[in-house]
């Protein structure tokens, strides 16, 4: 298998997925020239790909899952010696936080290794969907991760409307951009608040928390939802929406103030940045990493730039805002506030204006069908296989089941016990998004 996708991205196609299907295992690629492909690479182990694309994390679609049921993945072998001792953190951990468990090797304040066990609270969420219909498929999908529940209804959506070849308005699209951006905002907003909490900035975080929580309040005035579910489906929208222009213009002009006055206090504040520079730098250049992360490695991807899908063609014109390339804390919280400022333009130029209710499509057709999203986190597939109307299978592969490799190599790179928590809170990875 892995010579299969090294031989893909030689050719310059991206890896992804690598799933099981029928007895055998199947690898999506994002061919080079934006189209989508499967290659069949024979029987195998069932897999996530990982790092470069191949699989890293094992588990058999037949077994109960466990926590034994995932290799843990570890930044160096098992690190042993005088004076070293293991640091557990986990799974269950303070606040919301999400069952995972840290296993530090440390040597007096610094860390040497680090293993991630995972799959404590695995939802089967794939199963759960098969034999659904697309409707009832489509609340469990915006059920995946609070904070990118529009991402996963999108991407569910066009690999639908893909797979049966429903056509959308461009009224849809729009409203489809919109929704997308403004739920980009309050996870933004909500990772870069637990990032000022993690260096003791408690009245920077305080502020942030609050320009998230408006955002919050004027999604549920839009759609009825805090977190938008219940309107973005296959082929339109699920229920009418009211016209907020004005209310939406006057929140980003409050919005963008505010957050530029946090910013600007955050980036004069030396005890601040300092924690940040150098804290997880990610080593190497050899991860394939996504979104937020990816682009503060180096990495340019950018689904909305690289395969333009909803009203994205209007909105994402011309030189795509530079990333940064230092890959640690300090990159991670400059691309976050970049893209909050990105954010903001995107939404001023869709705006919020009215959006009639469509009746669901008829979903009587089959076929199979691919949709890729750029979630706030990251790149976001679906690959929905429907029959007779109904979920056969779904295969879903988020940001965070891709960048939860780099976690520890990063932490284990020269950082000590007092710099883990900035650390964590720089990635703000989803277990929920490892843990399908």
């Amino acid at each position: 298998m892995p010579a299969a996708c090294e031989q893909a991205a030689r050719e310059g196609h991206k890896v992804l997925h690598i799933f099981p299907e029928q007895g055998s295992v199947r690898v999506a690629l994002w061919q080079k020239d934006g189209r989508f492909d499967e290659i069949d690479v024979g029987p195998g182990p069932h897999a996530r790909p990982s790092r470069r694309g191949f699989p890293s994390m094992r588990f058999a679609e037949e077994q109960e899952f466990t926590p034994e049921a995932f290799e843990p993945a570890s930044a160096e072998p098992e690190v042993t010696g005088e004076g070293m001792h293991v640091v557990p953190l986990g799974p269950v951990r303070a606040d919301v936080a999400e069952a995972l468990r840290y296993e530090m090797n440390v040597l007096g304040d610094q860390i040497h290794g680090l293993t991630l066990r995972n799959g404590y609270k695995r939802r089967g969420v794939a199963r759960l969907m098969q034999g659904s219909e697309a409707l009832a498929a489509l609340e469990i999908s915006e059920r995946v991760t609070g904070t990118s529940t529009v991402a996963h209804a999108l991407a569910f959506s066009l690999a639908v409307e893909d797979a049966l070849g429903l056509a959308i308005g461009e009224g849809a699209s729009v409203l489809r951009s919109a929704l997308a951006e403004l739920e980009r905002l309050h996870s933004h907003l909500g990772d870069l608040a637990s990032l000022a909490a993690s260096t003791g900035m408690v009245v920077a975080a305080a502020d942030l928390y609050r320009l998230r929580e408006s955002i919050l309040r004027f999604a549920e005035h839009w759609t009825g939802h805090r977190y938008l579910r219940g309107v973005v489906g296959p082929g339109g929208w699920r229920r009418e929406l009211p016209d907020v222009s004005p209310d939406l213009a006057s929140l980003l002009e409050e919005a963008e103030g505010q957050f530029l006055a946090v910013r600007r206090a955050l980036d004069h504040t030396n005890s601040f940045l300092d924690r940040l520079h150098g804290a997880g730098r990610i080593p190497g250049k050899s991860l394939e990493l996504v979104g937020v992360v990816g682009r503060s490695a180096g990495v340019a991807e950018d689904v909305r730039w690289d395969r333009p899908y909803a009203w994205y063609p209007e909105l994402c014109f011309g030189r795509r805002p530079s990333g940064f390339a230092a890959g640690d804390a300090y990159g991670r919280y400059f691309v976050r506030c970049e893209e909050i400022a990105q954010s903001i333009a995107m939404l001023r130029r869709s705006g919020a204006a009215r959006a009639a209710g469509t009746q669901p499509p008829a979903y009587g057709g089959g076929g199979v069908g691919y949709g890729l999203v750029e979630s706030p986190r990251g790149r976001l597939f679906y690959r929905v296989a429907l029959r007779g109307g109904r979920i056969e299978t779904c295969r879903i592969r988020t940001a965070s089941s891709i960048n939860w490799v780099a976690v520890p190599p990063a932490v284990a790179n020269h950082n000590i016990l007092q710099d883990f928590p900035i650390i964590d809170a720089s990635f703000n990875l989803a277990v929920a998004s490892l843990d399908l």
